[in-house]
């Protein structure tokens, strides 16, 4: 499932990113976290970098 929703992020499916975000959102609001204290700055690079990782991903060749 993951895999169909990154490959439809990467065909320009803006319904596919969000739904990535929906599953990654903990993790990217955990690592904006500094000192007990939310971080917006850093999460707003995280979402970035997040989004442009998206279209760099690259699968590997699956041997059948």
């Amino acid at each position: 499932m993951l895999e169909n929703l990154i490959k439809e992020a990467q065909n320009g499916d803006s319904t596919a990113y969000y739904e990535l975000f929906l599953r990654f959102q903990p993790l990217l609001i955990k690592v904006s976290i500094n000192n007990g204290y939310f971080d917006q700055d850093c999460f707003d690079e995280c979402l970035r970098i997040f989004y442009l990782s998206i279209s760099k991903f690259r699968f590997l060749e699956r041997d059948s």
